[in-house]
C-alpha cells in the first residue's frame, strides 16, 4: 500500500542527519542532529559555540546576533558578532556611511501586509536593499557555517543527506513563511530538503523529550518518563535571550 504521508515527510524520515536554523529577531543560531543518535538519545543535539571579544574577555555563546552587514556596492560582508564589531569599526573610523547594516528587521515580514521580489528593507541609515537579498543572505551564511564546521570537525555528511528545518514565529501569515520558505531556497536548500516549523510547536515538542520525573514500578526498577498522557505544559518564548 502506497504510503498517505507527503513526499517531503516520506524523504524527512531517511535523511541521515537534520539541521535546524532559528533565524531570530535578536539572536539566531543553529543546531544539528544525526538520525542514529536521535533514536539512541533524541536530547543528544550538536550547537554552534559563537565568540565574541569583550575587552580582554571572551564571550562565548550558542547564538550570534541578528545583525548583517553588506559593503558599499551590495555584497555580502558579515554576520552576526562579525558584523556588529566590523560597523563599530567603520563607524569610529566614519567609513560606514555608505555600509549596508540591518538588525532586528526579521519581524519586518510580520509587519509588512503584501510581500514582493520588489520589497525593500531599510537600514538604520536610510539605505535600501530588497528584503530577499538580506534574508538569504543570512539563511545562507548559517547554512554555510553549519556545512563548513561539520567539514572540519569531521562529523559531518554529504550535504544532500542533510535535511534542513526553518522555524518561524506561529503568528506570522502565510505570506510571510512563503518569503521565508523562497529566501531559504535561494540561500541554496533544495525545497524538497526544508521544512518549515512554528516556533511555539518545535519548542513543545522538545519539552516532550525532557527527563521530568523518576518513576519506580513495583519491582523496585527506576525509569525516567516526560510528560505523561494528558499532562498540560505552558511554552514560554523569551524573545531576545
Amino acid at each position: 500500500m502506497a504510503s498517505a504521508l507527503p513526499v517531503s515527510v516520506q524523504a524527512t524520515k531517511y535523511r541521515l542527519q537534520v539541521a535546524a536554523i532559528d533565524f531570530g529577531t535578536t539572536y539566531s543560531g543553529y543546531a544539528f542532529s544525526f538520525r542514529t543518535d536521535f533514536l539512541e538519545n533524541p536530547l543528544k543535539i550538536l550547537t554552534n559555540k559563537c565568540e565574541s571579544q569583550g575587552g580582554s574577555a571572551t564571550l562565548v555563546s550558542m547564538k550570534t546576533p541578528s545583525r548583517v552587514l553588506f559593503s558599499p556596492d551590495g555584497n555580502f560582508d558579515s554576520f552576526g558578532y562579525d558584523a556588529e564589531e566590523k560597523y563599530l569599526t567603520l563607524a569610529m573610523d566614519e567609513q560606514h556611511a555608505r555600509w549596508f547594516y540591518f538588525k532586528n528587521f526579521k519581524m519586518f515580514l510580520y509587519e509588512t501586509k503584501k510581500l514582493t521580489r520588489s520589497t525593500t528593507l531599510t537600514d538604520n541609515k536610510g539605505l535600501k536593499m530588497p528584503a530577499h537579498k538580506v534574508f538569504s543572505s543570512c539563511i545562507r551564511y548559517l547554512k554555510d557555517h553549519l556545512v563548513n564546521l561539520q567539514s572540519v570537525t569531521g562529523k559531518g555528511l554529504m550535504f544532500i543527506e542533510m535535511h534542513w528545518v526553518l522555524t518561524v514565529p506561529a503568528i506570522w501569515g502565510d505570506s510571510a513563511k512563503q518569503f521565508m520558505r523562497e529566501a531559504a531556497v535561494e540561500a541554496g536548500i533544495a525545497t524538497e530538503n526544508l521544512s518549515l516549523a512554528l516556533e511555539p510547536e518545535a519548542a513543545a515538542l522538545y519539552c516532550r523529550y525532557l527527563p521530568m520525573e523518576k518513576v519506580v514500578d513495583s519491582s523496585g526498577k527506576a525509569s525516567i518518563e516526560s510528560f505523561a498522557p494528558g499532562k498540560r505544559y505552558l511554552v514560554l518564548d523569551a524573545g531576545g535571550l
